[in-house]
């Protein structure tokens, strides 16, 4: 399963360096990434959330993990805040840089990455506490507070809080979302074939989104590392801390404590690249956060799976 996820992103890479060798501009190979970024996220996104938003599980375990994952990526979001607006004054980084480590600071490929390790560990359970962590957090926050994130430190400026909602409820996905849970509660059945074809397109999505970090992959300077190396310790280091003490004020111990925790410790979310792309916060500093701490988050998984 890991082992899948390194090639995936090794792929990637070797892609990037055949296209340069024959010959193709990097601007040329950026431009086709993000005519693929595009499709995924106009055209493919949109069925997967229906598809899990029909889908999602309920009850009172789950609401404690909501609790628990809304007030550690909250959290996550405000700590990264505030150190990035004092070593922006002092480093002068650009905003658009800020909002993309800000944005991969917080929020984590909790579905892509962490459901398949949950399920692999702990069954039909792990993947429930999986799809809560996802659904009931990690996913109304992304289209929220990121998209608000991004909308305010990328190139658009000029924006209020009215014409920020009415941007959110234009993007594609939130409606695959408000629509699957529509069919939800009013008992809609949606037939087991078109689920189960969403569920395979969705597997290929994320094989195609770690390609597609891989391709994106560029040198990272010492000194852009040591600027994003505040967010990749909140991401993979301070939101497990905040889990665990959060779970414990709100009694939750073994499986779903567990969860969260995993589900804290996922590298930067896959969607950041898109997000870049829409809000224009940087495009680079969100490839670099996801590229690293996806290394570095498995590199640490694999130890505790080896060790304990």
């Amino acid at each position: 399963m890991l082992s899948n996820i390194f090639l995936y992103l090794l792929a990637g890479l070797l892609l990037r360096v055949l296209l340069t060798v024959i010959g193709i501009s990097a601007e040329n190979v950026d431009r086709f990434r993000s005519r693929i970024n595009y499709v995924v996220f106009y055209y493919i996104i949109p069925f997967v959330c229906l598809k899990t938003a029909y889908s999602m599980p309920f009850g009172m375990s789950h609401i404690k993990i909501s609790v628990v994952a809304n007030l550690t990526i909250l959290s996550a979001v405000g700590l990264s805040l505030l150190i990035y607006k004092r070593i922006g004054k002092i480093k002068g980084i650009k905003s658009e840089i800020i909002g993309s480590l800000v944005m991969c600071s917080a929020f984590g490929n909790v579905l892509y990455i962490g459901l398949p390790i949950l399920t692999e560990l702990y069954g039909d359970e792990g993947m429930s506490y999986a799809f809560t962590y996802d659904f009931l957090a990690s996913t109304p926050l992304t289209w929220t507070v990121a998209v608000l994130l991004c909308m305010k430190y990328g190139r658009a400026k000029a924006i209020k809080i009215k014409d920020s909602f009415l941007t959110i409820l234009k993007i594609p996905p939130i409606w695959g979302l408000l629509l699957g849970f529509l069919m939800r509660e009013v008992h809609i059945d949606i037939p087991s074939i078109i689920l189960e074809s969403i569920g395979v397109v969705s597997g290929y999505v994320t094989s195609l989104m770690l390609v597609i970090v891989g391709l994106s992959i560029k040198a990272v300077t010492p000194e852009r590392f040591f600027i994003a190396l505040p967010a990749i310790g909140i991401k993979l280091l301070v939101s497990p801390i905040l889990a665990f003490i959060y779970g414990n004020l709100f009694g939750l111990s073994d499986i779903p404590l567990n969860v969260c925790l995993i589900e804290a410790s996922m590298p930067s979310m896959l969607l950041s690249m898109i997000f870049a792309t829409a809000f224009g916060v940087d495009m680079r500093t969100a490839v670099e956060m996801i590229f690293l701490t996806t290394i570095f988050s498995l590199v640490l998984i694999s130890s505790v799976f080896l060790f304990f």
